[in-house]
């Protein structure tokens, strides 16, 4: 999947609070937006490594001695897209108490 794709996905998931419907299936919510069906532990779990990983990359490229300013701010605003959308699903009691454990260990 393409980044362009991944932040498009992001994006749908986040417009999904106004349109979607929240299915509770015991141990995993599943977010019906449409006819497909977004299971919400695996989206918070890709996007919990997409945030490590841009992160990591967003550092390395700040200690870099010309890192391309274009690049980093791409970089800066997927993270901050990401962020929201974690920030969406704690806000509405989507993520379970493992992923927040684990999203709270990682200091983010």
């Amino acid at each position: 999947m393409s980044k362009e794709s991944d932040i498009n996905h992001v994006k749908d998931i986040k417009a999904a609070s106004q349109k979607g419907t929240i299915l509770d299936t015991g141990s995993e919510k599943v977010l019906a937006i449409g006819q497909q069906r977004v299971h919400v532990n695996a989206i918070t779990t890709k996007i919990t490594e997409d945030i490590a990983f841009l992160q990591d990359r967003i550092q390395r490229m700040k200690q870099m001695k010309a890192p391309s300013q274009t690049v980093l701010a791409t970089y800066e605003a997927m993270l901050a897209s990401r962020l929201s959308v974690l920030k969406w699903l704690e806000d509405h009691d989507m993520i379970t108490s493992e992923k927040q454990d684990s999203h709270q260990q990682t200091g983010s």
